[in-house]
């Protein structure tokens, strides 16, 4: 199953609020992104980004393919999360790249 990675460096200060913030909103939705066709979503935050102190959140998308993820992007509720959130919690991104982040390597260890 194809997966695709979304990353938002996060403002200084506002890892907690904004983990909490995606948290709460992937649980809300969660019967709507299974109709729309993802089969998992995980994300997670790293303190790996500039000095200031910021951070990225990592967001990967399970889906069958990146029409899935595009039509979510376009989603008027997910387009007014974004715009409450770019510039207060995160930097300013678009998510154009969102569609061609596919995962590069995929080892099977098992």
């Amino acid at each position: 199953m194809p997966e695709f990675v979304h990353v938002a460096r996060i403002l200084p200060g506002k890892t907690e609020e904004f983990r909490q913030r995606v948290k709460q909103a992937f649980e809300a939705m969660a019967p709507a992104l299974k109709e729309a066709g993802f089969t998992g979503v995980r994300s997670f935050t790293t303190p790996e980004t500039t000095s200031d102190g910021g951070g990225l959140l990592v967001t990967v998308y399970e889906c069958s393919d990146a029409s899935v993820v595009q039509r979510f992007y376009q989603d008027e509720r997910v387009l007014a999360a974004e715009a409450l959130n770019h510039g207060v919690l995160v930097a300013p991104h678009d998510h154009d790249a969102v569609l061609t982040n596919a995962a590069f390597l995929d080892l099977d260890l098992s």
